[in-house]
C-alpha cells in the first residue's frame, strides 16, 4: 500500500491541534467530571496516534505480509479516521458557542447539538464498518430492446462484481449468503465482472468451494478486474505470472468460464445472443489489457451483444455512438467509492467525481450499461450506506 505522507502529516498536525483544543475546552468546563474526562481523551489520543504511526509503518506492500494484517491494518486506520472527523464535526460546531456576545441559551444549544451531531457522524461510522458490509441487496432492473430474439424474452441475469475476498480473510460466511442469494433468483445466466481478489490468489482459496456452488443453467462467466493481475504487489514478473494462472485456473476449477478478450454464444429455441468478455480497460496507474478491437471482431449488427468489461469508463470512452455493436454493458470497479449520501431527495457519492457512470442503470440511444457497485471491499474497510449489491437483470424485447 502506498502511504502519501505529506498528506498524512499535514492531517496528523491537523489532529493533535484538535486534541489540543479540546483538551483546553474540557479544562475550562464547569463540568465536575470534566478532570476525568480530560484524562482519559488525553490517553485514547495518545494511543490513537501511536496506533496509526505503527501500522503506517509497516510493510503493508510486502508480499509476505499476511492478508489478515493487511485487513486490521486498514481496520486502525479507518477507526483513527471516525475518531477524528467526529472530534473535528464537535469542535466545529463546539468553536460556534464560544463568542461571548450570544446569550447563554445559545452556547448551551450549540455545545448540545456539536454533541449529537458528533455521535450521528462515529454512529454512521461505525455502522460503515461494522453492519453495512455484510447487509447485501438485491437490485433489479430491466433492459427492454428491439434487437433482442423473441427467445430471449425474459432472460434472467445475475450480475455481481468486486468480491475482494480478501475483505473477509477465511471467514465464508457472508460470502456464502451471497452465494444462496444468487441461485435463490434461478437466474438463466450468472456474471462476474472482476476484482475476485485484492492482492493476490492466496485470498481465494478457501473460498473455491462456496464459488463452486453457483448455479445456473446457462453457467457463470467471469471476467477480470485491475486487481486480478497482481500490479498491487511487488512481485517479479515471473512470481506475478504465476500467481495470475494460478488465478484463472481457480476459477476454471469452480466451473465458472473466464473471458479474457474472448466471447461465447448462448442458444435458446434456435436464437442466440454474444456475450463478449474484455480484460480490465485501463487509461492510467495500470496497463490496459482489454483488447476490445479484437475481441470484437466476431460480434454483428445482427446479434445481440452483451459485454463484460470491469472499468464502465470503457462504455463512454470505446463502446457508445454506434463504435461497436454493444446493446448492454455489465461492469463494476467503483464500488460507488463505498460511500452514497441520500439527501433532501438527492443522491450524493464522491464517485460521481471520477466516473461518469458509478452506480445503476445507464442509456445512450439503444446501449445499456449497468454499474454494479460491488459486494467486497478495498481500501477503506467501510461501505457508508452502500449495501453489497446483487443485480437481476432481465432482458425484454421492446415492442
Amino acid at each position: 500500500m502506498r502511504i502519501f505522507w505529506l498528506p498524512f502529516l499535514l492531517a496528523l498536525g491537523v489532529n493533535i491541534m484538535l486534541d489540543f483544543f479540546i483538551y483546553r475546552q474540557l479544562k475550562k468546563s464547569s463540568l465536575p467530571a470534566a478532570c476525568h474526562l480530560n484524562k482519559l481523551h488525553l490517553v485514547l489520543a495518545a494511543v490513537a496516534h501511536i496506533a496509526i504511526i505503527i501500522t503506517l509503518l509497516m510493510p503493508l506492500s510486502n508480499n509476505d505480509t499476511s492478508n489478515a494484517t493487511f485487513v486490521n491494518s486498514m481496520k486502525v486506520i479507518w477507526y483513527y479516521f471516525m475518531f477524528y472527523v467526529s472530534k473535528l464535526v464537535w469542535a466545529i460546531i463546539h468553536a460556534l458557542a464560544l463568542p461571548c456576545w450570544w446569550p447563554e441559551w445559545i452556547k448551551k444549544g450549540l455545545k448540545v447539538l456539536a454533541l449529537i451531531v458528533a455521535l450521528i457522524v462515529m454512529g454512521v461510522m461505525l455502522q460503515g464498518v461494522r453492519s453495512t458490509p455484510y447487509t447485501y441487496k438485491v437490485t433489479q432492473a430491466t433492459i427492454k430492446s428491439e434487437h433482442l430474439p423473441k427467445a430471449f424474452n425474459g432472460y434472467r441475469i445475475a450480475h455481481f462484481s468486486d468480491l475482494h475476498l480478501g475483505t473477509y480473510n477465511d471467514d465464508t460466511t457472508f460470502v456464502s449468503s451471497c452465494v444462496q442469494a444468487i441461485n435463490q433468483l434461478k437466474p438463466d445466466l450468472i456474471v462476474f465482472t472482476g476484482d475476485l481478489v485484492s492482492r493476490t490468489t492466496s485470498e481465494a482459496e478457501p473460498f473455491k468451494g462456496v464459488l463452486s456452488q453457483l448455479n445456473a443453467s446457462d453457467g457463470v462467466l467471469s471476467i477480470l478486474g485491475n486487481h486480478d493481475y497482481d500490479d498491487y504487489t511487488t512481485m517479479t514478473e515471473e512470481q506475478r505470472k504465476k500467481d495470475h494462472d494460478a488465478l484463472c485456473k481457480l476459477q476454471a476449477d469452480c466451473g465458472w468460464i473466464l473471458l479474457n478478450n474472448a466471447s461465447t454464444t448462448l442458444h435458446r429455441d434456435g436464437d442466440s445472443i454474444l456475450v463478449v468478455g474484455t480484460e480490465n480497460y485501463s487509461m492510467k496507474h495500470t496497463p490496459n489489457y482489454s483488447r476490445l478491437d479484437s475481441t470484437m471482431g466476431v460480434a454483428t449488427h445482427d446479434v445481440f451483444t452483451i459485454l463484460l468489461q470491469h472499468n464502465p469508463q470503457m462504455w463512454r470512452k470505446e463502446v457508445i455512438g454506434g463504435m461497436y455493436p454493444v446493446d448492454l454493458t455489465l461492469s463494476g470497479h467503483t464500488h460507488a467509492l463505498q460511500m452514497v449520501i441520500h439527501l433532501f431527495g438527492k443522491t450524493y457519492s464522491p464517485a460521481q467525481h471520477i466516473y461518469h457512470e458509478w452506480g445503476g442503470l445507464y442509456t445512450e440511444g439503444q446501449q445499456h450499461l449497468y454499474v454494479n457497485t460491488g459486494i467486497g471491499m478495498v481500501g477503506i474497510p467501510a461501505r457508508i450506506s452502500v449495501k453489497p449489491e446483487i443485480t437481476l437483470i432481465t432482458l425484454k424485447v421492446k415492442e
